[in-house]
């Protein structure tokens, strides 16, 4: 019988420099993709999309909007976010689902919101918006005409006192138990 020949093992084959640096390369070039792409088409405002579920999301704030009209407390409607869009309806990350002064935060991913974005959505029109007059026992809707008023904004802090901003785009962005008091009084 013939005897069979031992392969001898090569030893391996070390990686050269372009093996190596292919890998970084990849990697850079995705990243700086990413980063471009980002940049080209960012990702939408949260205040411009349409939930396609309620009460699903992974990030839920419940803060609370108190409106007060000429030292009178008002309520917020139950259809705040619940606008229409492109003819289709349509509820926003930010709203209200009942009449009172608790507004709903709710996106796939933690986001800031603030009051700016609130009355964004509030106020589409930025002229007018409408509160809950509740003084007689029944729900009465009033549309206000902003600019016939004087609004002062306010929150309440860590002082535990209502802290006055003067605009609107001072306001912090909403935590989860935020208070923040809007004041309008007529002019």
């Amino acid at each position: 019988m013939p005897k069979r020949k031992i392969k001898e093992e090569k030893p391996k084959k070390r990686l050269g420099k372009k093996e190596m640096l292919i890998i970084p390369i990849i990697m850079g070039g995705s990243t700086l993709f990413a980063l471009l792409l980002t940049q080209i088409s960012p990702p939408p405002n949260p205040t411009d999309v349409c939930l396609k579920s309620l009460n699903t999301e992974t990030f839920q704030l419940f803060p609370k909007v108190q409106v007060i009209v000429d030292g009178q407390s008002m309520q917020l409607p139950d259809n705040i976010g619940h606008q229409p869009k492109d003819g289709q309806a349509c509820v926003r990350p930010i709203r209200t689902d009942k009449v009172g002064n608790d507004i709903h935060i709710e996106y796939i991913r933690p986001v800031k919101l603030s009051m700016v974005d609130f009355m964004h959505v509030y106020s589409y029109d930025n002229r007018t918006i409408t509160v809950v007059n509740n003084s007689t026992g029944k729900n009465v809707d009033q549309v206000l005409t902003l600019k016939d008023y004087n609004i002062q904004y306010s929150y309440f802090s860590e002082k535990n006192e209502f802290t006055k901003v003067p605009n609107i785009k001072s306001v912090p962005p909403f935590t989860k138990e935020m208070l923040i008091r809007v004041d309008l009084t007529h002019k």
